[in-house]
């Protein structure tokens, strides 16, 4: 009995003992783009293996490795050695010498813009902190935990700046420092800060718990200024997601947003803030705003479905092991149908609107000429290097990194109207989401992996039906030309016209791709041909550059105008001075929805506020 009662003394005085890993980070020299990290890890004597993140949640790339740069190992003050794998960068071993119980790292990150994905990425008045870039930490082997391991995190500013995180700050100091409650290092990765010269916090929808708060950096003051419109449209978001999961699973929510000109652009979702960055005149320009209405919607829906809920494919217990990307039509897929849905019950986009936006993917997907060889399925498998891929030519054949957010979404529409149709209008997707991802009650911010019968098993829990044959038909099939059964449910069929929607035309949308078969930018470079198009039987090929159009110098207007007046063939010069004619006499051909008589409009039953 004494003994065990010893046992219990000495592990409980082990874990009391144990002190987290420290990681102090300076901003400084962001204006640099250069960030400096000194971290310090309690360690026993002997061999050591640290890791740098590799595979990051929310990522489709492999963590900056390539930009963390000045590494120096260092025990009570003397030099350790480190030596990279031979088989895998991301990892370090080193000996830790006998007397040496925690070892100090000092190292680096070059904050160049554009970063790899999971980078950080700075001008002279703003820096973003992804804490990945900036750390290792210890890895025994492919079971270690990072939610185990603790970690203090502390910054330091720039004089004037300011910041933001969902980190929970412990103390501030007037010399720009600040030190943050220690947290895993799961939820370190996961809370990324911005900060800057030019700041602002708005907290959104005040009447809801917990709170949110919009916190924005930008290049000017008055790129902060946003109109009171733009704030209630953000505060009905908040309100209409909570309507429609029913529970949040998450502390405190933040949105914060980068607008700048200087930054690249990019969104990262994570549990309680999203990392948005965008051009400097984002929340400040109305036709902006409202082309890209669900990029934030569909990053506040990834709180619930990404994090809460997430794939057991995407639940690795570290950053070294890879993820199983099957099910990205999910986790993108269904975030992108969300995030449609809420900008639209937000008072963000009208029906015409949420209309438009549904023709464009339907038209894109109906033109996918990679969906007879690559699936759904495998399109979220390939996303790493989907994602790393440079090269457009022939982007419609390979099919990208894009598709299983778009081909996704008209799945989950699709699912939507099913459970609508099948129940008379009773039950919708409303209620499956409610299920899956409302939980029953709020929580903090904790994950719940699930598998594929998971899915299908909550999906009959709200209208019974061949869930598995409905959802592999439409994720594992190999389909020429995709069902439009989503659409043609609603209400509505896939048509072209040759005048644009109002939609195409606020877009600036050409007909190129649905007419002549080619994508060609402002330049006049062709970026895509699609096989059997009068493109592709004229001879164009990607990369060609578009001199002249039927004698004129190339501009959109002047190939617009060609095909809309053609009469047999379209002559084209292209920079190498090769003559090229398209045969072409069907003029423009713009996608658009045409209600079907007699039917129910479940489009606005769809995006109506709740």
């Amino acid at each position: 009995m004494r003994a065990g009662w010893l046992i219990a003394l000495t592990l409980l005085a082990s874990c009391a003992s144990a002190a987290p890993i420290t990681l102090q980070v300076d901003l400084r020299d962001a204006p640099r783009k250069l960030l400096h990290a000194v971290e310090t890890i309690p360690v026993e004597p002997g061999p050591l293996r640290l890791a740098y993140p590799k595979w990051l949640p929310a990522e489709h790339d492999l963590g900056p490795v390539q930009q963390h740069t000045g590494l120096f190992i260092t025990g009570n003050g003397r030099p350790i050695r480190w030596r990279r794998d031979p088989y895998d960068v991301f990892l370090y071993h080193l000996d830790v010498p006998t007397d040496v119980h925690s070892i100090e790292i000092r190292s680096d990150f070059i904050a160049s813009d554009p970063p790899a994905e999971g980078g950080g990425s700075t001008s002279d008045k703003i820096a973003i902190l992804s804490w990945n870039a900036v750390l290792l930490y210890p890895y025994a082997d492919a079971g270690a935990k990072v939610s185990d391991i603790q970690v203090q995190p502390a910054v330091t500013l720039p004089p004037q700046w300011r910041h933001a995180s969902a980190l929970e700050t412990a103390r501030q100091e007037a010399d720009g420092s600040i030190t943050f409650r220690p947290t895993s290092l799961e939820r370190l990765v996961d809370s990324p800060l911005i900060a800057g010269r030019y700041f602002r916090e708005i907290p959104l929808a005040p009447d809801v718990t917990p709170a949110h708060y919009l916190d924005m950096v930008a290049d000017t003051p008055a790129d902060l200024d946003i109109p009171a419109a733009r704030i209630e449209q953000l505060s009905s978001l908040v309100r209409q997601s909570g309507k429609l999961f029913g529970y949040r699973h998450y502390d405190t929510f933040r949105f914060l947003v980068t607008l700048s000109d200087h930054i690249s652009g990019r969104a990262v979702d994570h549990h309680q803030s999203l990392d948005n960055r965008r051009p400097a005149k984002f929340l400040t320009d109305d036709t902006m705003l409202t082309r890209y209405a669900n990029f934030i919607p569909h990053d506040l829906v990834h709180s619930w479905n990404g994090k809460y809920r997430r794939p057991a494919g995407l639940s690795a217990p570290n950053f070294q092991s890879p993820p199983d990307g099957s099910e990205l039509w999910i986790v993108e897929g269904l975030s992108d149908y969300l995030g449609t849905v809420l900008a639209a019950r937000a008072g963000m986009w009208d029906l015409e609107q949420f209309r438009g936006v549904l023709a464009d993917n339907a038209a894109a997907i109906e033109h996918r000429q990679g969906r007879t060889w690559r699936d759904l399925e495998d399109n979220g498998r390939m996303a790493m290097a989907l994602w790393a891929n440079q090269d457009r030519a022939y982007d419609n054949w390979r099919r990208n990194g894009f598709d299983f957010y778009r081909e996704g979404a008209m799945v989950w529409l699709d699912v939507d109207v099913a459970l609508r149709n099948a129940s008379a209008g009773k039950k919708s997707l409303d209620d499956f989401v409610a299920l899956f991802y409302g939980g029953g009650a709020n929580t903090g911010p904790i994950a719940r992996p699930y598998q594929m019968d998971d899915v299908i098993a909550a999906l009959n829990q709200v209208v019974p039906l061949d869930w598995a044959s409905f959802l592999r038909e439409r994720v594992l099939s190999l389909q020429p030309n995709p069902t439009l059964s989503g659409i043609q449910g609603a209400g509505y069929r896939l048509v072209y016209r040759d005048q644009p929607s109002a939609w195409s035309a606020f877009n600036g949308k050409n007909s190129f791709e649905y007419s002549l078969g080619l994508n060609v930018n402002r330049r006049g470079e062709i970026t895509d041909v699609l096989f059997d198009s009068a493109a592709s039987q004229a001879g164009l090929v990607p990369g060609a550059v578009i001199a002249t159009v039927q004698g004129q110098p190339y501009s959109t207007a002047v190939l617009q105008q060609a095909i809309r007046s053609a009469h047999g063939a379209i002559q084209l010069s292209l920079q190498n001075g090769t003559q090229i004619s398209v045969v072409h006499d069907g003029g423009e051909r713009y996608p658009a929805l045409e209600a079907i008589p007699g039917m129910p409009d479940r489009l606005a039953d769809i995006i109506k506020a709740r």
